[in-house]
């Protein structure tokens, strides 16, 4: 296939995977179905291709020597030569261990990988459902509230703070700065906007120094003590893990760890309670939630996609793709495919069998988290439905979601009532 037969326009007849495009951030499942259709591996510009197809997607991500994530953390787009010069000595574009390529990968995955292990998950579980119990006791007070930045953003962003040791007094700023590093990430940016991030980003990797030499000399029972007493300091070294390294993937996990369960509890809530005998259900057949994340995860994934760049020249879905290309791989459109299941674009309760998505990525970078995403969803709609059974949504409300680039997939606002008839 030669890549001046493709059709890049979108659905609307737009520039198809414009992500500046208000369509594309309010409908990308239209953009991957266009795209699934004629061209799923696809140039938009440059260096930089798209990947919609699913048996693409799984191909990418489950090679990383051709496909490898050395420059994972680039940005998605270009920064003024302000910017770059001021980020020049950070860690910004630094690939962590934790998304680096094996086997320095596999290494980290090992070490961190108890604080993530069912075991440990099992210990933390009483002390979740407490706090969501808690959250849930004064919002049903309340009466209305925004069950994304009231709910679903303090629950996950409290628990991965308590396993990586981050004080609760630092987490509204934490979180400040977590936001400006994933905007010049995945967003484009006006030069302004690209300096005041870069200078959060900056204090954010400075904090992350200061609270790893502090758990140096008085270690507590957290991932931070686990990895000052791993790590060798400030030395540069092929094989052993650098506070560079550690400050870098620290900044990661803790993204991972709230911003991708925030998003996905607020997505399944909302198309729970936009279909109101849907929430009716799963409110009196609890054992209706695991299937309820599941959905979630196929329907409304929180994480669109991922990159990868090729080491190689190399057929992909028909399309050649030269060496040095970065590629986005959508593994939520692959949740879409109706190739792979049934009325794709309805959200059900009733599917049966393995998990229909890539919800947790593939391939050796598969989620290390993913248990305790399910977790705490689990537990946060278990106490949904047992605190606030009449919830519904806000009359006037209607869905708006934020840009995310070809990454993220979150609502602005969700905005809900106890005891009121709600709106679709």
């Amino acid at each position: 296939m030669t890549q001046s037969s493709l059709d890049l326009s979108g659905p609307d007849g737009e520039l198809l995977y414009d992500v500046a495009s208000p369509h594309f951030t309010e409908q990308p499942y239209e953009h991957y179905r266009v795209a699934r259709q004629s061209c799923p591996v696809v140039n938009v510009g440059g260096d930089r291709w798209v990947v919609t197809g699913s048996e693409e997607v799984r191909t990418v991500l489950s090679d990383p020597v051709v496909f490898t994530s050395k420059r994972i953390l680039d940005g998605n787009f270009p920064l003024t030569e302000e910017c770059q010069a001021l980020l020049a000595g950070s860690l910004f574009a630094k690939v962590p261990p934790v998304n680096a390529d094996p086997p320095e990968h596999s290494r980290f995955r090992a070490l961190i990988h108890e604080f993530f292990s069912p075991r440990s998950l099992r210990l933390r579980e009483s002390s979740i459902r407490a706090l969501a119990d808690s959250l849930l006791r004064d919002l049903r007070a309340r009466g209305e509230f925004d069950l994304l930045k009231d709910f679903a953003y303090p629950l996950p962003m409290t628990v991965i703070c308590e396993i990586l040791g981050v004080p609760r007094e630092d987490h509204l700023k934490v979180k400040a700065w977590n936001d400006s590093w994933l905007a010049l990430q995945v967003l484009p940016l006006e030069p302004a906007q690209q300096l005041e991030f870069a200078k959060g980003v900056l204090d954010y990797e400075a904090y992350y120094f200061d609270l790893l030499a502090r758990r140096r000399q008085e270690p507590e029972n957290d991932l931070l003590s686990l990895l000052a007493k791993a790590s060798v300091g400030d030395m540069t070294h092929d094989t052993e893990l650098t506070d560079g390294a550690v400050v870098a993937a620290l900044r990661v996990i803790l993204a991972a760890g709230h911003e991708t369960t925030t998003n996905l509890i607020a997505n399944i809530a909302h198309q729970l309670l936009r279909d109101s005998p849907q929430w009716t259900r799963l409110v009196a057949d609890n054992s209706l939630i695991p299937a309820a994340i599941e959905e979630g995860l196929r329907f409304e994934c929180s994480v669109q996609g991922t990159s990868r760049d090729t080491t190689e020249e190399v057929l992909l879905g028909g399309v050649t793709v030269p060496a040095g290309a970065k590629l986005h791989a959508m593994t939520a459109a692959a949740g879409r495919d109706p190739a792979t299941v049934p009325d794709p674009d309805v959200f059900r309760l009733d599917r049966t069998g393995p998990p229909r998505h890539l919800g947790f990525g593939y391939g050796p970078h598969f989620c290390v988290g993913a248990n305790l995403a399910r977790l705490e969803a689990r537990i946060a709609f278990e106490a949904l439905a047992e605190h606030l059974p009449d919830l519904a949504l806000a009359p006037d409300f209607t869905a708006r979601y934020l840009p995310g680039g070809f990454v993220f997939r979150g609502l602005a606002g969700l905005p809900v009532a106890c005891g009121n008839d709600g709106a679709g």
